[in-house]
This record gives C-alpha cells, structure tokens and sequence, in this order.
C-alpha cells in the first residue's frame, strides 16, 4: 500500500512516513434519555416573525382557495390550474416555516472505561481532555412557547393607538400645516401600523391566556393549533363566500346583509372552529387543555380575518384605522378566543374519555403507518431507519390500544426552572439532573374561591352557546347603527351610540373572558 492511502475498509491509514492509524467507527445515533432536558436561548420575538409569516401567505392562499373551488365548480381547468401553481410556493413556504426541527444531541459524560477521541461523523471527531463516555441523539424541539412580556404588548399596542389618534386629531385640526404633516405621516407609517395592528393583539392575547392559565406549552403545538385557526378560516370564507347568499330567503338587502351576519358568519365560523380544535382530540389531557387548544385555534382565525378588517379600514385614514385597530384588537379577538374556547372546553371533557382517545389515537396512528407503507413501497425511505421495508414499529390492534390506555398510569411531571434553588433528595439519579418533559396542570390556587363561569360540557350545548355570543356580537352591532338613524338623533348621534354600544359589547366580552378562564382554572 503506497503512503497516504487509506485500506479498502477504511479502517486503517498509513501516512506519509509510515505511521499507522486506526480510524474509530462513527459513534452511532441511540435512542435519548428519558431523563434529557436541553436550555435554549429565549428569543420571544422569533414567534410573532414566525406568526406572521404565516398569515400574510396564508391570507393569500385563502383567495387562491376560493378562485380554486370556483374553478372545480365551473369545470374551468385554466383555472384549476393556475389556482394550484399558485397556491404551491405558498403552501411550501408555510410548510418550511414550521417544518418539524430536530436537535443533534452529543454528550460526553467522564467515564474511566472511556476514550479520549470519537468519531462523531465522516471527518468530524471530538477529543477530550479527560476519557469520557460519548453518546448522540436526535431529540425533537420541545421548546416552550414564549413570547415577549404582556407589557411590553400592551404598551407596542397602547402606542399604536396613541400615535392613530394623534395623527386623526392632526388631520382634523384647523391648522393647514398639521393636516399636511399627518397626510405625510400616514402615508410613511400607516402600513406599519397595520401589520402592527393586526397581529400585535394576538400575540399579547396569547401570552395573556397562557399566563393566566398557567398550563406549560410546546411551541410547536402552540403553533400547530393557531395554525389550523387560520385553516379553519378557509372553509368558513368560502361558506360565507358562495354557499351564504345562495340560501338566505330575503329579497331586502338589508336583511340579507343582517341574516348573513348574524346568522351565517357565526354558524358557519363556530362550527369550523369547533372542527379545528376537534383535530387535536387525541392528544388533548382535559377540560382545561380543552380551552387552551380551543383559545388558540380562536387566535388563529381571528388573526386572518384581522388581516383583512384592519387591512381595508386603510382606506378610511388613520381614523378607521385606529378605531378598527382598537375595537379588534380587545374585542372581536378575545372575542373569537373565548366563543371557541367555549367548545374547546366542551371537547376537553370529551377528550376525558380514554377508550374513545384511544380509538382515535389508534385511528391516526393507522393512517400514518400506512402512509410510511405506502410511502416506501414506491422507494421513498420516510422513517429513515435506512430501508424500504414500511412502518418497522408495533403495530396494535385496535383491541390492544384500548387495553393498554385502560391500564396506563399517569405519571405527568412538572417542569424544571433551571437557576432556582432545589432539594438536592429530590433530583433523579442521573448524571443530567433533569426531568422529562411534559404537561401538567395544577390548580390555581388565586381563583379557587371564586369559581367563575361555567361551560357547558355536552360539545352541542357548548358549540350552540358559542353560535349565540357570536352571533349577539355581529347582530346587534349592525342594528346599533340602523336604530341610530331610525331614530333621526342625527350623524353624531348615531356614531356615539354605535360606539356606546361597541364600549357594552368589548366590556362585556371581556367580563365573560375573565369569568371563564377562571372557572376553567378551578377545574381538577
């Protein structure tokens, strides 16, 4: 064998003088330890540029959608066509955005019986100073939701409406200087504001919910259910779009526009919610998780439709823009929120059921192996265990699932605040000194002597409940303003009683916010 070449096993090298050298085998991956917490950096601000960058593509594709379904209705292929190229680098776009992350886990624990070099991948190795035991694993991102503190929001948000109002009293001023000054102005900043106006609240509403409940929460399914919130608005734009109209018996406009409000948008809207949060069935613990899931999925679609209310009310000025912003931003948002929350508690209490969360989860389960099978069977190795022979796990019968969830313990585990001082008798026997992650859900001690607002816990009664506020919002908004003119008290009257009894609606909706989250709270 000449210098400097490598034996065919690659196991063996001769260098230049003739110095032999063994080349260590790549530490393989293994499964991680059931006892592994991995520290992250916070960065709260990632969610909200992850948060829109999913809705401005995701309002978009909604319009695709429609120009989708109306092509199928129409036997238009053109298109069909032109739809479906559209809607592909938006859909990819989203879906790279939240693709699943994993993290390469390497340790390196001192052990006597160890080495001082491993393999760690072709050309890359690690050396140690001391002999250690090397092991590496691939871990999914369990990162917590975070999201930057409530006040700073608020305040973004509270700012937002400030400089609006300035800008509107600027603008109806006597002075002509002023006026220019705040037609400048607009123009710079009113597309800021608009992004910041429609999306700020969502965040700050969630942070909110998420502080009050008290309930620790993957990021990913965080994300996950805002996400089908938006999707959730898909199917309802299209009911309200071209199913609506198509079936309300009225002639008068008036009537139609106040049916297709009150009635059709809440029906619809609700429902579709409801089927969102229905999604996340098998992996809901309870009544309270119930909520969580059911808030966000709320979050979701009130986030798009945010998009489009607040993107429209530009035309008004910085007036209608700031007056949208505001009644939006802590009304119609917590709002869509708690009437969803409503059914998501509903569905938690269902979700309380373990033989019926075992029949779904057993069902999804079943769809995916069969989609691995089916997906190797033409060559494509999804579950990456380097072969085409299909779903290599167990694979339970339904029988056996419903056994099995019947006699499983739950041993749920709190989190672990790195930094705080802790009973060292209390700390597993590992060498990580670390918990696994998972859900729990602790009463809240604060709200125990006031129960609050109770739901109901049948999912039609909640769902029919959740109709009703929705649909007590949008009905008796629009007839505030027609009783004002019906009244004649005039252009100024009737824009003070439309926004007395928008201040009644936010109060109110706030009011019963409040009280469900904390009989929620008081729940086991």
């Amino acid at each position: 064998m000449a210098p400097g070449e490598a034996m065919e096993d690659q196991r063996v090298y001769i260098d230049e003088i003739g110095r032999m050298y063994r080349i260590k085998e790549t530490v393989p991956l293994s499964e991680p330890p059931n006892n592994l917490r991995i520290a992250r950096t916070s960065k709260p601000w990632a969610t909200y540029r992850r948060m829109l960058g999913t809705v401005i593509p995701a309002f978009f594709l909604m319009y695709v959608f429609l120009f989708l379904v109306i092509g199928l209705i129409r036997l238009e292929p053109g298109i069909v066509l032109l739809s479906g190229l559209c809607s592909a680098p938006l859909v990819f776009f989203i879906l790279s955005l939240h693709k699943p992350r994993l993290v390469h886990v390497q340790l390196a624990v001192p052990d006597e019986m160890g080495s001082e070099a491993h393999a760690i991948s072709p050309g890359v190795s690690l050396r140690t100073p001391m002999r250690t035991k090397f092991s590496r694993f691939l871990v999914k991102d369990d990162s917590i939701l975070d999201v930057p503190p409530n006040r700073q929001l608020w305040g973004i948000f509270s700012a937002v409406i400030l400089v609006g109002a300035s800008l509107s009293a600027m603008l109806y001023s006597e002075v002509e200087s002023l006026e220019v000054i705040a037609v400048l102005a607009f123009i710079l900043i009113g597309v800021p504001i608009w992004f910041i106006g429609f999306s700020l609240p969502v965040l700050a509403w969630w942070g909110t919910s998420n502080k009050l409940l008290g309930l620790p929460t993957r990021r990913r399914d965080a994300e996950a259910w805002l996400m089908a919130g938006m999707a959730s608005a898909f199917p309802a734009f299209i009911f309200n779009s071209l199913i609506a109209p198509e079936i309300i018996p009225f002639d008068s406009d008036y009537w139609t526009e106040f049916s297709l409000l009150a009635v059709g948008a809440p029906f619809c809207e609700e429902i579709f919610k409801a089927m969102a949060v229905a999604l996340f069935l098998p992996y809901i613990k309870g009544p309270k998780h119930g909520f969580q899931v059911g808030f966000t999925v709320g979050l979701g679609f009130a986030l798009i439709e945010n998009f489009q209310y607040i993107g429209f009310s530009l035309l008004g000025g910085p007036v209608g823009l700031s007056f949208t912003i505001l009644v939006r931003g802590i009304g119609s948002i917590p709002g869509h929120a708690v009437w969803t929350a409503i059914s998501g508690t509903a569905i938690g209490w269902m979700a309380t059921d373990k033989e019926l969360k075992a029949k779904l989860s057993w069902k999804a389960r079943s769809m995916a192996i069969s989609a691995i099978d089916i997906a190797e069977g033409i060559g494509i190795d999804t579950d990456g265990d380097g072969d085409l022979s299909g779903f290599d796990g167990s694979r339970l019968t339904l029988e056996e699932a419903v056994n099995q969830a019947s006699t499983e313990i739950d041993e749920t585990k709190p989190w672990m605040i790195l930094g705080q001082e802790t009973d060292e008798a209390n700390v597993p026997d590992s060498k990580l000194g670390v918990e696994d992650f998972s859900l729990t859900y602790e009463k809240n001690t604060i709200t125990q002597n006031n129960l609050g607002i109770h739901t109901p816990r049948g999912v039609a009664p909640a769902l029919a409940l959740s109709i009703a506020g929705h649909s007590f919002w949008n009905g008796s908004s629009f007839l505030s303003f027609s009783a004002a003119e019906s009244l004649g008290i005039g252009e100024l009257g009737s824009t003070l009683a439309v926004l007395s009894w928008i201040i009644i609606l936010i109060c109110s909706v706030l009011f019963v916010a409040r009280g469900v989250i904390r009989g929620v709270n008081s729940l086991e």
